[in-house]
């Protein structure tokens, strides 16, 4: 500060104006963050507990729309040589409806926020984690059964085969109903909305919407639970 103070009345001695002082420089602002990008076909199947915590969240996100045409290009660009894929803001591709549920789980928060009660939709407690994936994998027992019924040619096989999973006594009518007596009154488990409920509210509704042949819309009328 001395030796500035010298300098100052040196310049005015010889009739200069102090110079100004320098104006300090601002940081500059950082890039503004990148939105995730969800890929995924224009069905409401496996991109949709990600679509749905997203949207729960408030997380800004692209909705990127495969169509069936371009698939077989779009395929050869993705890690597993499957969809969904989450492009995050970083670039990195992220897969695995599971995993890539469970992940949004851990950020999105449902009640009101900044209060005790505002509850992660993935838990963090060890157990109430195990019955929310172990609920989530009986449905997936659930989509197994259904798999091999798409590879049939004939649509009226395929049809009857699947009207068969769903009767009294079919494979997935009796998985249905296991699933449904280990389910809350008003959650899936735990007495808590968590990432289960979204799953249940994703997959059945993905049974029903028509895409399906064979699957009546009215199925779940056998479980008031669901």
């Amino acid at each position: 500060q001395a030796i500035l103070a010298q300098a100052v009345l040196a310049r005015e001695s010889v009739g200069l104006s102090p110079a100004p002082s320098p104006v300090p420089r601002r940081a500059p602002a950082p890039p503004p963050a990148m939105a995730y990008t969800v890929r995924y076909f224009d069905l409401p199947a496996l991109a949709e507990p990600i679509r749905l915590l997203l949207h729960l969240g408030k997380i800004d996100f692209a909705d990127e729309k495969v169509s069936f045409k371009e698939w077989p290009e779009v395929k050869k660009t993705t890690k597993w040589g499957q969809v969904p894929v989450v492009y995050a803001p970083n670039g990195m591709e992220m897969t695995q409806t599971k995993a890539l549920t469970r992940y949004f789980g851990k950020q999105v928060s449902w009640g009101r926020k900044n209060l005790i009660f505002s509850k992660k939709m993935y838990p963090s407690d060890a157990m109430l984690a195990f019955q929310v994936d172990e609920l989530i994998d009986a449905f997936e027992d659930v989509r197994l059964k259904l798999v091999p019924t798409f590879k049939l040619k004939d649509q009226a096989e395929k049809e009857a085969a699947r009207k068969a999973l769903f009767a009294d006594g079919g494979e997935i009518a009796e998985l249905l109903t296991k699933i449904e007596a280990a389910s809350g009154d008003k959650f899936m488990v735990g007495g808590t909305f968590t990432i289960a409920d979204i799953w249940c509210f994703f997959f059945l509704n993905f049974l029903r919407c028509g895409f399906v042949d064979g699957v009546s819309a009215d199925f779940l009328d056998k479980y008031p639970k669901l």
